[in-house]
């Protein structure tokens, strides 16, 4: 759902097309596929694919502490008997902890950042604002 609501999916193709070499987006199965974006093989895999899996492992699992980064953030969200659908805003719930977890990251770094080592943005460069 936030992926969709992103508008991601609508300027993706054509913003990993670089230098004429496609770039791409790694991510879940629950995702469908594109040209930009893939997931892990299944199935018989031959030795290629499972390099290929086994390459991914440790950048996959970084992406996955962010969600468990919201949680501990926002406690209140690893609480599943609270979080339940049409009894209560569940999906603004987490939107709301994943930015308040974004912005902490902005100021404090996080394990993801560290992992790939690159830096988090600004608060402002974040917001979009100029302070």
């Amino acid at each position: 759902m936030l992926c969709h609501e992103s508008g991601l999916d609508n300027i993706l193709g054509d913003a990993l097309m670089v230098d004429d070499v496609r770039y791409y987006l790694y991510g879940d199965s629950a995702y469908m596929l594109r040209s930009w974006l893939q997931t892990a093989y299944d199935g018989v895999l031959s030795p290629s694919q499972m390099e290929h899996n086994n390459s991914m492992k440790v950048p996959r699992t970084a992406v996955e502490w962010g969600f468990k980064d919201v949680k501990q953030t926002c406690s209140y969200l690893d609480f599943p008997r609270r979080l339940r659908i049409r009894e209560g805003p569940v999906g603004i719930l987490y939107k709301v902890g994943a930015l308040v977890r974004n912005l902490r990251c902005c100021v404090y770094g996080g394990p993801t950042s560290a992992c790939f080592k690159c830096p988090p943005p600004s608060l402002e460069q974040y917001l979009g604002i100029n302070l």
